[in-house]
């Protein structure tokens, strides 16, 4: 089917003729804020690569629906050895790329190799994120046209959830060989929605892919449209003129749920919003001084007025919902007499001078930056702590925050690894302090740490692994190496006669299910 023309008036007609295309039965419009960094998932870098990647390409596993069990998906089964160091993985006879090129044992070895094998002739350079998923893996092979060996080089109890995710998507040799420069904008793999074209920064188009394994979409075709502006994306959805929206502001939270033409789907998150201190600076190099600042934060007021009282308030990585959960974890509570005492007893009595550095724009884990650093400055004044907000868009913040050069900054992590490694690891592990995609903003190095972390990620029992990270939390909160403000949940909203749509903890939205029902 043809995409449809209207002409609309006002701005958000403005913004949608861009690209000459409105809301129907057969077409799903997807708004979100921003564009991706790249259409290869292994070179997702954002949310936002992320979520198209979905719904191009396919894993080996994937979950089953809105749950955290794993479950087949391009592979029909799997063997794990008894030293817990290969996998074998039989493939789904009958898949096809798009490009019509068959899935087979080679085509998943080529998509993971590339990755890992910098002497791999079509190897991705910009696949930043093979460490933090699969750095336990060793090779994989094609042992034959349906059998695949991926081979470790230690445990890897997060594998299967790892490969459930963007960077275990397997894409077409055929269509990365013809052209390796050009896959990133011209995608191919075995998912339920087939590339058209992509106009940077307005939209990418979708068809159906009829022959999808799991059976066809129950929409035709696809639309993702970048709206940047929060309440222009959600006008266009009060309008009709797109179905789903990520990026819901928490503020309109409550006019969604009282829209009966609107629904909201919220999910939880394995995820942490916090301000680190930088452990390799005076005066953070003092404890005493962290926790003072600690018990100088209004987290209550924080939670309330930065998240809208929306997730859970947080004194630690892991969320209470979550195995790995410390209940003996240290709290500081808002006291600012103990904290100007603590400062007393660090002799900087008279209070100091520090940077705290933000990024401007909303981000999944702190909906509203520029109020967090506005409260987190005046608390901190109130003890005598004068702090200099340094605030910058997000990639300038990216790029900068490996240098050190703060004494605060802001951080947060929502990890698409449903297991505590894939949080508390890459937080605090002294690995991630380095210059390029430093995630240990905190700067904290802890040896014993380092070793509980890495003893944890070795083991595939959930009863040993989860006394372990009890212990890393309480590690991390003894220290103060931050103050944890909220588990935050993450949101999309869509018109009520969409069905069958749903976030998944992961932020995973599958639209394979998803209709529209006039």
């Amino acid at each position: 089917m043809a995409l449809k023309l209207k002409f609309l008036s006002g701005l958000t007609a403005a913004v949608l003729l861009l690209s000459g295309i409105v809301a129907s039965a057969e077409t799903l419009i997807v708004a979100r804020g921003s564009d991706a960094n790249s259409l290869d998932p292994a070179e997702g870098t954002s949310f936002e690569a992320i979520k198209v990647a979905d719904w191009t390409f396919d894993g080996l596993v994937r979950f089953d629906g809105n749950s955290h069990k794993i479950v087949p998906a391009l592979a029909e089964s799997w063997d794990l050895s008894d030293d817990g160091l290969t996998w074998t993985f039989k493939l789904r006879d009958g898949v096809t790329f798009h490009d019509g090129t068959p899935l087979n044992a080679e085509a998943v070895a080529f998509s993971l190799e590339r990755q890992r094998d910098k002497e791999h002739p079509y190897h991705c350079a910009n696949c930043r994120r093979w460490s933090a998923k699969f750095a336990a893996i060793e090779k994989t092979t094609a042992l034959d046209d349906k059998t695949v060996e991926i081979k470790l080089k230690e445990p890897a109890p997060a594998l299967l959830v790892n490969l459930a995710f963007y960077i275990g998507y397997i894409v077409s040799p055929t269509a990365v060989m013809a052209d390796p420069e050009g896959f990133r904008s011209n995608p191919v793999g075995t998912g339920p929605f087939k590339f058209v074209r992509w106009e940077r920064d307005n939209f990418i188009e979708y068809e159906a892919n009829k022959d999808y394994y799991l059976g066809a979409p129950k929409v035709d075709k696809l639309i993702v449209r970048v709206i940047p502006n929060n309440d222009v994306r959600f006008l266009a959805l009060k309008k009709g003129e797109v179905h789903l929206i990520y990026g819901v502001p928490f503020p309109q939270f409550g006019e969604v749920d009282s829209d009966p033409n609107l629904t909201l789907h919220q999910s939880p998150t394995l995820g942490i919003s916090f301000m680190a201190m930088n452990t390799e600076q005076p005066p953070f190099d003092d404890i005493k001084v962290r926790q003072a600042v600690a018990h100088a934060i209004n987290k209550d007021r924080m939670f309330q007025t930065v998240f809208f009282g929306r997730g859970e308030i947080a004194n630690q990585v892991i969320p209470s919902t979550w195995w790995g959960h410390s209940d003996g974890a240290a709290s500081y509570d808002y006291d600012p007499e103990k904290a100007k005492a603590l400062l007393k007893e660090a002799g900087i009595e008279d209070g100091f001078k520090t940077t705290l550095t933000s990024w401007t724009n909303p981000r999944p884990y702190l909906p509203a930056p520029r109020d967090a650093v506005s409260l987190i400055k005046s608390d901190l004044g109130a003890i005598g702590i004068d702090v200099d907000v340094q605030t910058m868009n997000w990639s300038t913040f990216r790029e900068s925050r490996g240098k050190g050069e703060y004494g605060l900054t802001m951080g947060g992590w929502i990890s698409g690894t449903l297991d505590p490694d894939g949080i508390i690891y890459a937080l605090f592990h002294s690995r991630y302090i380095r210059e390029k995609d430093a995630l240990n903003w905190a700067r904290y190095r802890d040896e014993e740490l380092d070793a509980v972390l890495e003893k944890a990620r070795g083991i595939y029992d959930q009863d040993e692994r989860d006394p372990l990270y009890k212990e890393a939390a309480d590690r991390i909160t003894n220290a103060a190496t931050g103050v944890f403000f909220a588990h935050p949940i993450t949101a999309i909203a869509t018109r009520s006669n969409v069905k069958n749509a749903f976030i998944h903890d992961s932020n995973w939205v599958p639209l394979h299910e998803v209709e529209i029902v006039e």
